[in-house]
């Protein structure tokens, strides 16, 4: 308890600091509108954002990205209310009940309830956030190299498992993850293995191979799509709803809090889930199931609630255990490495000024959303007609020229436009970018924890039957079992629809 408050009052005394405020407001700003702009959501924007972190300081770095990442999931439903239009999948359903508010003329009350669930679930996830992420530093004793190179491998599996649609396909996707990082010295021995050019002779640099996958490929991959960004209008009248609305809702809005910050806190989850888990829930319990769909302040509550307080949740495993649950916590755990901190159980002793760098983000990004959200509505809806051509071309241009600046090395540029290509490729034919990111953000201390703990233990039966180390690996074990058994249920589904249609055919031939 008194680290919890210890934490929580560091957090408070960083949001002091007038020049990480004006850092976080910046990241705010940026957040909003990248999480207003359709397909481009926190990964992309958290990637843009990376490289001009190299100049900051630590906290700083994690601060702003903190703030990115939470005002993305502010902003992405506001386009969802005013044109029907989600900024990122986790606001689909608020843009299905949002817009047909807006269309029947309640602008204000659809977008003041999407305040309003979004704060409350921010505001009390933080202090999910703390009171989980806290306890794992206690755990730190038992983690030798025998439970890390455990709880590596559950990292490298565990989103691959949940959220590929082929389990085969996720495992190559981390096999190849493992395999960049066997690429300059060995962790161990320090005896050099791949190096074909200078350049990869201290190893494959992560950060921009990361920025490559993860955000370089989502920029490829949206500059095929033709779509419009623009709206016909910007007008709209809106006044905030009387209090009836809000405390109508008030209950549904603390369940899809907890639902949000539960769920996002399960690595490879995350927002989409818990919002989906909490709009169904709240029609079970909703006395006005039939306005779900058509104009329900009680779907879009619960909607907002779950996906702003499943950021927190979300960092719980990643700053605690050292597992990035997200693409946009892929890039989180990138800067932290950047600087030399790895993050998980250790992270807490070693380096409790990033855990406290982190709060401050939540905390103060939460703040100023709180401030200022109600009154950026009309920004928000105004960026959404920005010539979409431009926007990609500009944030391309800018993270090549970040990528450029953190080590001065043309060789970095090629890796990031060469693994966009790679990441792009892997999206389109149904592999994983985000778990080859995260098998190359672990594989160094995957390999390395691996052979130190054999050296160690002197035998593989006591590496692998000491306590902790086992049960972890009986987890990773059942989440490959059930990523395996998702995978040929999908098989069979499509299986059976194939068949669907070869007997439809044929009876339309015999006719």
């Amino acid at each position: 308890m008194d680290l919890f408050v210890t934490s929580f009052i560091e957090s408070l005394k960083l949001c002091g600091d007038p020049l990480l405020l004006l850092i976080i407001f910046l990241g705010v700003v940026w957040g909003n509108v990248g999480g207003a702009l359709p397909g481009v959501g926190p990964t992309l924007s958290m990637g843009v954002a990376l490289p001009f972190t190299f100049a900051m300081t630590p906290v700083q770095a994690i601060a702003f990205l903190v703030a990115i990442n939470v005002a993305c999931s502010y902003g992405n439903s506001i386009p969802a209310v005013l044109i029907g239009v989600p900024g990122t999948s986790s606001a689909v359903l608020t843009a299905i009940d949002g817009y047909e508010l807006h269309k029947k003329g309640y602008t204000g009350l659809a977008l003041g309830i999407q305040y309003y669930g979004a704060m409350f679930g921010a505001v009390v996830s933080i202090f999910f956030y703390f009171a989980a992420v806290v306890p794992l530093s206690g755990m730190a004793y038992v983690f030798l190299p025998p439970e890390l190179f455990a709880l590596y491998l559950l990292g490298c599996t565990a989103v691959i498992s949940i959220t590929s649609e082929n389990i085969l396909k996720g495992l190559v996707s981390a096999a190849f993850g493992l395999a960049v990082t066997l690429i300059g010295p060995d962790p161990v021995n320090a005896v050099y293995r791949f190096v074909f050019t200078p350049d990869m002779r201290w190893g494959i640099n992560v950060t921009p191979v990361v920025i490559g996958v993860l955000a370089v490929s989502e920029l490829f991959r949206q500059s095929r799509q033709s779509f419009n960004w623009g709206v016909g209008t910007t007008k709209f009248k809106a006044k905030f709803p009387a209090l009836k609305y809000l405390w109508r809702v008030t209950p549904i809005v603390m369940m899809g809090t907890v639902i949000g910050t539960i769920i996002g806190a399960i690595p490879g989850i995350g927002g989409n889930v818990a919002c989906f888990v909490s709009y169904n829930q709240a029609k079970l319990w909703s006395k006005h199931p039939e306005e779900f769909g058509h104009g329900s302040i009680e779907g879009i509550a619960a909607n907002e609630a779950a996906q702003n307080a499943s950021q927190s949740g979300e960092m719980v495993p990643t700053f605690g255990l050292g597992i990035p649950g997200s693409g946009s916590m892929v890039i989180l755990f990138a800067a932290m490495l950047m600087n030399g901190f790895f993050p998980g159980p250790l992270l807490i002793q070693q380096a409790p000024h990033l855990l406290y760098a982190s709060g401050a983000g939540l905390i103060a990004s939460t703040v100023m959303l709180i401030l200022m959200g109600w009154y950026i509505c009309r920004i928000l809806l105004w960026t959404v007609s920005f010539d979409r051509t431009l926007v990609l071309g500009t944030a391309l241009v800018l993270t090549m020229l970040g990528v450029f600046t953190l080590n001065r090395s043309v060789f970095d540029v090629f890796l990031t436009v060469l693994f966009g290509v790679i990441g792009y490729f892997m999206m389109r034919y149904g592999y994983s970018p985000a778990g080859f990111a995260i098998a190359m953000i672990l594989g160094n201390g995957l390999e390395g924890n691996l052979r130190r703990g054999v050296l160690l233990c002197g035998d593989w039966v006591t590496f692998l039957t000491r306590p902790w180390t086992a049960g972890i690996l009986i987890v990773t074990c059942a989440l490959l079992i059930y990523g395996a058994l998702g995978t040929l249920k999908l098989s069979r589904q499509a299986a059976a629809l194939r068949q669907q249609a070869l007997e439809g055919h044929r009876a339309s031939l015999s006719g």
